[in-house]
This record gives C-alpha cells, sequence and structure tokens, in this order.
C-alpha cells in the first residue's frame, strides 16, 4: 500500500470559529460546539459539511468529528477538508492519534496555532483504502458508543 505524505494544511484549510452571541438561539436546531463540547444551539450554521473540530484554546487534545450543520465558538477551530485527498472521518481518527497537547504553544492557558497544526504531517492512503479502514473501524465505535449510553443508564 502506497501512502503520500501531505501536511494537515495541505489536507484541509483550518478555520476559526465566531462568537456565538448574534446566533444563538432557544429555538435553534444548529449545534454550537466549543473546546468542552455541546454549548447551545444556534439559529444558522457556519459550516454545513463534514468537519474534524480541534481546540484553539483550552482543551486542545480531543479532536471531534461532526457530519451535520454546526457552529463553532472562537476557542475551536473547524476543517474544510479536501474530500479528493482524504475522507474526513479518516482525518479524524489519524487526528485522535496525536497527542495534541505537545504542541500547546500557551504559557498559562493550552493553546494551538493554525501555523503549527498546518505543519503536521500525515501518511495518507488511496480512497478505496481510506474507506477499508472505515468499514472496519466505524462498527467499533457504534459499540463503544452504545456501551457508553448504557453505562450511563446504569448509573442513572
Amino acid at each position: 500500500m502506497k501512502f503520500d505524505v501531505f501536511s494537515l494544511g495541505e489536507i484541509a484549510k483550518i478555520r476559526y470559529g465566531k462568537n456565538q452571541k448574534n446566533v444563538q438561539s432557544d429555538n435553534g436546531d444548529i449545534p454550537i460546539y466549543g473546546t468542552g463540547g455541546l454549548m447551545g444551539y444556534a439559529s444558522r450554521s457556519l459550516y454545513n459539511y463534514p468537519s474534524v473540530l480541534i481546540g484553539r484554546k483550552g482543551t486542545i487534545n480531543k479532536v471531534r468529528y461532526v457530519d451535520h450543520p454546526f457552529w463553532t465558538v472562537d476557542t475551536l477551530f473547524y476543517t474544510e477538508v479536501n474530500e479528493e485527498l482524504v475522507i474526513p472521518k479518516y482525518l479524524y481518527y489519524l487526528m485522535s492519534l496525536l497527542d495534541l497537547d505537545s504542541y500547546n504553544e500557551g504559557t498559562t492557558i493550552p493553546s494551538l496555532r493554525t501555523e503549527t497544526l498546518n505543519r503536521l504531517e500525515f501518511g495518507i492512503p488511496d480512497l478505496d483504502y481510506q474507506e477499508k479502514v472505515l468499514s472496519m473501524l466505524e462498527p467499533i465505535d457504534k459499540k463503544i458508543k452504545l456501551n457508553n449510553e448504557v453505562n450511563k443508564n446504569l448509573v442513572a
């Protein structure tokens, strides 16, 4: 299997989240994400395509994958993935393997910069191989999620 090496900046554009004050709504149905997770709901989205979310300030070592319209606040990056090179969910799994804390550039608050992230390098196989890997990982993820939900109900 041949893997081509790409920097993150070559396979995805890293975008900044925005302040949610003008879009946050009790009647909204678009999730607003921050580094700590779901923060509320918005009346409109910031981005509508699958994306890998990366902490910019605060919790920087937990990437998240979303495949629905969303809004991110300014402490969380989102990615516009070049799907001709990499499947967004595959990129999520690759990013999950990294210890992003080791790239921390903050002194008091953990922080990441786009310049640093853009230089990260990944071996990327062809799209067919990525699909095969995902077909093995996704069922396992679904089982883990189901087990976590069962465990939450047992505690309650």
